[in-house]
């Protein structure tokens, strides 16, 4: 008898003892599933990130865009301001009152007599050496030396290029 009484005691506990075990561990979930959950969130964060720093880059460039078009419109009435004022500096009203106002009066043909000059085969010259005088640069010499070095200079840019 005694041996039962400690015999049963036993077995409760033990049995006790198995389903208290299986019951206080929680079902753990896989590492894959976890995994997958900090790459969303990451995902899900960076696309938030992305999005505000997008719609940041269109407001600054909205008001870029603002801030543009009122200097064109500024830029533009100062243009047709500037225009208007030649267009009347221009005319010949402004031009016969302003000359009447330093004393410029209109001339009478009648008091001038006008030249046609024809030109003939040879320019009239202006200036000229002494009959001695040799020039300083040969001009001819200098002018064909200045395109060979230029047209030297283009050909071998041409042949790097190649």
């Amino acid at each position: 008898m005694e041996h039962e009484r400690r015999m049963k005691p036993s077995r409760v506990t033990h049995r006790l003892n198995a389903s208290a075990s299986t019951r206080s561990e929680p079902p753990r979930a896989p590492a894959g599933q976890v995994l997958v959950f900090i790459a969303a969130v990451l995902v899900a964060g960076m696309t938030s990130v992305l999005y505000l720093w997008q719609q940041s880059r269109i407001v600054s460039a909205n008001q870029d865009i603002t801030s543009l078009n009122a200097q064109i419109v500024t830029q533009m009435q100062q243009r047709d301001d500037l225009l208007a004022q030649v267009n009347r500096l221009q005319a010949i009203t402004h031009v016969v009152s302003m000359a009447n106002k330093l004393g410029m009066v209109q001339a009478d043909p009648r008091q001038f007599k006008q030249l046609t000059i024809t030109t003939s085969g040879q320019a009239p010259t202006v200036a000229a050496l002494a009959p001695n005088q040799r020039p300083a640069v040969a001009l001819p010499a200098t002018n064909a030396a200045m395109t060979y070095w230029w047209q030297d200079a283009w050909d071998g840019l041409y042949s790097l290029l190649q």
